[in-house]
């Protein structure tokens, strides 16, 4: 899509399953299953709608999927597709991995961050976009290298250990400008940390919220993931980030949408919020 001097394309990091009670929390399954269908393990089949974003002269990519480090075992348990699905979308649009400029990570669980390393042929880890620089929140770096307890499931290591290795880190508080035109908004909810990434151009605007609102199915205040940390957070930030894009009739990208990559967002008596004006997902 086109927004002002933006060319915006959703790219796939990869389509992957996860359990449907990870996926819609506390919404009870007799409800969830009137709207989406889980597989035969309960699991609900989700796309990483990554973005990337070029104005002539940056190239940026919002989030990377979660690559293709994972064991035969990991593979299976989330159905993983094969290869490195972010390198691969990138390659449809002839975009070389050299070519970005700039990684932009909306906060670092797998499913995002996980294409931002990759191993070479001696099994060294190397960055996936050699001559990126990689742009990451404050406090969501500040969490996932915190090596606590609670948190190392949530945060592989071996996704972070070039970034910790190379000079091309930049950690980024709540509404700095990346590059001119997208703005971080920390949303925290989903993690701490977490970041929602704003385009704007000529008037117009998008909105990535990444997992404080992932699909259009979650545009509903209660609708959370159960992944979610601070739960009540994540329900008063999509409440009023999803309200001014109705407003301010911003675009939405889903970032697990599987069917839907952008739409618009109403307001709705009923149901909240409406979703409009659909477009699908490559």
């Amino acid at each position: 899509m086109n927004l002002g001097a933006w060319q915006l394309d959703t790219v796939s990091g990869g389509d992957f399953s996860i359990d449907a009670g990870a996926v819609y929390g506390v919404v009870p399954k007799t409800v969830w299953q009137k709207i989406a269908q889980s597989d035969e393990l309960n699991r609900i089949r989700l796309r990483n709608n990554c973005v990337l974003a070029r104005d002539g002269a940056q190239t940026v990519l919002i989030d990377t999927g979660y690559g293709g480090k994972y064991s035969l075992l990991d593979r299976k348990a989330y159905a993983l597709e094969e290869g490195c699905p972010i390198v691969d979308s990138l390659a449809k649009l002839g975009v070389a991995q050299e070519q970005i400029d700039t990684v932009v990570l909306s906060h670092l669980h797998f499913d995002h961050a996980g294409g931002v390393a990759s191993y070479d042929d001696r099994r060294n880890l190397v960055l996936t976009f050699p001559n990126a620089r990689h742009v990451v929140g404050r406090l969501e770096w500040e969490d996932a290298t915190s090596r606590l307890p609670e948190l190392l499931a949530a945060y592989p290591q071996d996704n972070l250990v070039p970034l910790q290795r190379l000079n091309n880190l930049e950690l980024i508080d709540d509404g700095a400008t990346i590059v001119p035109g997208l703005t971080a908004i920390r949303t925290g909810g989903h993690t701490r940390g977490h970041l929602a990434l704003l385009f704007e151009s000529e008037g117009q605007g998008a909105i990535y919220p990444s997992d404080l609102c992932p699909t259009t199915r979650h545009a509903r205040q209660l609708w959370c993931l159960a992944y979610d940390t601070f739960l009540l957070v994540t329900r008063r930030q999509k409440a009023r980030l999803m309200g001014e894009a109705a407003d301010r009739q911003w675009s939405v990208l889903w970032t697990h949408d599987s069917e839907t990559a952008v739409s618009k967002i109403i307001r709705s008596i009923k149901r909240e919020f409406e979703v409009v004006d659909c477009k699908p997902s490559l």
